[in-house]
């Protein structure tokens, strides 16, 4: 009986994976493109209402331009693992890799983005 509530439960679980998954899909490749471009309204409205509150158009602008500039265009995001909500990814520039840090609201806006030296 255990077994069958495990079963029902995975298999229903799936979707809402699949789902989270398809809404991180989009938002990374967005996010790569628009990075690359250099489209600070793009990027900005990728994040989160509370995310934009807190970084402001212009430090958005700050971020963006500055991480361009110093590790120039984002070539390839790589998945590693998530864990406690947070997807974390090798993001492959030209000048350097990084791990990118992203978590995603129920929105599928960006809550959280990090880059730090793996």
């Amino acid at each position: 009986m255990k077994y069958i509530v495990l079963l029902l439960v995975c298999i229903t679980a799936q979707p809402l994976l699949a789902q989270d998954a398809a809404a991180y899909e989009t938002t990374t490749k967005a996010f790569q493109e628009n990075f690359n471009a250099q489209n600070i309204d793009a990027v900005f409205d990728l994040y989160a209402t509370e995310m934009q509150e807190e970084m402001t158009k212009e430090g958005v602008t700050r971020f963006i331009k500055g991480c361009h500039s110093q590790f120039g265009n984002l070539n390839t995001l790589t998945f590693i693992e998530s864990a406690e909500g947070i997807n974390s990814y090798t993001a492959a520039f030209d000048n350097i890799s990084l791990v990118m840090e992203l978590k995603l609201n129920a929105d599928g806006k960006i809550a959280t983005i990090q880059f730090q030296e793996p």
